[in-house]
């Protein structure tokens, strides 16, 4: 009777969601072998199941391996126990658990090629190379042509820099399966490697075709397709169509994530998109830039009170040639954030050039106090205020500018140019 009541209470606490109380309850009857100790087991082991996916959901790691582990030593890899330990021993570097974990998955599941390729990525990583190569060779000859052996494969060559070899195992990727991505890229990176930059362009070409909010595929493609071009083998991108207007009405959500995920990602790391704006002016630029442009605009739809997206897409634009969107955009940028000194100095050089040389000074006089105390910011504003034949301030700037970099060849010959 007192099983039963063991189970009855442990069963309680389970539905009710008190997992600790009833892994607990049920753990003194794991060890039967009737009826109630089975299902005893189960539920013991769902029980950590739980608590392990809540503890490495929080970040809990060490908890939660605990957890996982006890499960897995009740019920083996039943409700894919062993998948969130891959998880956790990947999210903690500990690949050589992760290398024990990817073994026993990958003899319960004879059958899937994934569980293999986890296992040879897990012998690479813990120095047992050879043992990755044949054991994705093997899998080869078990299941016949793939594109995820042939990729990892691939990738394996590449890494020993076997490049002839990893294009080979790379382009079988792609013929098993065109609309591979990763495949595409790499056979492209691959193919730039080895000079065949026609080749890489076309790879590029279909990725982008495939991933066409992917920002990185495009630049990648634009580089490849200039090297092609340079070596006599012209090839001309083209750019997909990448329209952020779109609404949730006329996309369907398969199509849209995506573009959302990459804007979320824009909006988080506004150091990805720097990367971009600072490259050197190119042929490439319109592809790129309008690209990056449609992407910002995308993200600004979820995130409109966002300076930086605001100032990232005014560059974008001007790199365009829009000089009238730029202002707009960046104006936006110092109105949610007045003491942003990058908008407002390209806010003053943006004004500079359409003529307006006292809102421009405004704009950089604004950027210095709100802390751009540079000799260069100084010196632009000594060259505009002696443009107005604003003499005596603009002799102030210079002053500041040599004060902060002496012998700053700009500053000094502003102050000869007001001596003269």
């Amino acid at each position: 009777m007192g099983n039963l009541n063991n189970f009855t209470e442990g069963m309680r606490a389970y539905h009710n969601g008190d997992y600790p109380a009833a892994v607990d309850i049920l753990s003194a009857i794991t060890g039967r072998g009737d009826l109630s100790g089975k299902l005893a087991r189960y539920y013991c082991a769902m029980g950590h199941r739980a608590m392990g996916i809540e503890y490495l959901e929080a970040g809990e790691f060490s908890a939660s391996a605990e957890h996982l582990r006890k499960a897995v030593a009740l019920i083996g890899n039943k409700a894919e126990l062993a998948e969130y330990l891959l998880i956790l021993y990947a999210k903690t570097t500990q690949y050589e658990r992760y290398a024990d974990m990817t073994e026993v998955l990958s003899e319960l599941k004879r059958d899937d090629v994934s569980a293999r390729v986890r296992l040879a990525q897990a012998q690479w990583r813990t120095g047992r190379r050879p043992l990755a190569i044949m054991t994705l060779t093997g899998a080869l000859r078990e299941f016949g042509d793939k594109s995820e052996l042939h990729l990892n494969l691939g990738l394996f060559y590449a890494a020993k820099e076997e490049f002839d070899t990893a294009a080979k195992h790379l382009r079988l990727a792609v013929e098993c399966d065109c609309t591979s991505v990763a495949a595409h890229r790499h056979l492209g990176l691959i193919e730039s490697v080895r000079g065949k930059f026609y080749r890489a362009a076309q790879s590029f070409q279909r990725a982008c075709a495939l991933a066409p909010q992917n920002l990185l595929l495009t630049y990648q493609l634009c580089l490849a397709a200039d090297a092609a071009e340079k070596t006599n083998h012209p090839m001309t991108p083209a750019i997909p169509e990448f329209n952020p207007a779109r609404t949730d009405q006329d996309t369907s959500d398969a199509q849209i994530k995506p573009i959302r995920q990459l804007a979320e990602y824009v909006a988080s790391e506004p150091d990805f998109i720097e990367t971009f704006l600072a490259l050197p002016p190119s042929d490439a630029d319109e592809e790129l830039f309008g690209v990056v442009l449609s992407v910002l605009q995308t993200a600004l739809k979820y995130h409109a009170d966002y300076a930086d997206l605001h100032y990232h897409a005014g560059v974008a634009s001007w790199r365009l040639g829009r000089p009238d969107q730029a202002r707009e955009y960046i104006a936006e940028a110092v109105r949610i954030n007045p003491r942003y000194t990058k908008a407002l100095i390209h806010l003053a050089e943006i004004d500079a050039q359409h003529g307006e040389i006292d809102k421009a000074i405004a704009n950089l006089q604004r950027a210095v106090l709100a802390g751009a105390d540079f000799p260069d910011i100084h010196a632009r504003l000594g060259d505009l205020m002696k443009q107005r034949g604003m003499n005596t301030p603009a002799r102030k700037h210079y002053t500041r500018a040599l004060e902060l970099k002496p012998h700053y060849p700009r500053a000094a010959d502003g102050m000869d140019s007001l001596a003269a």
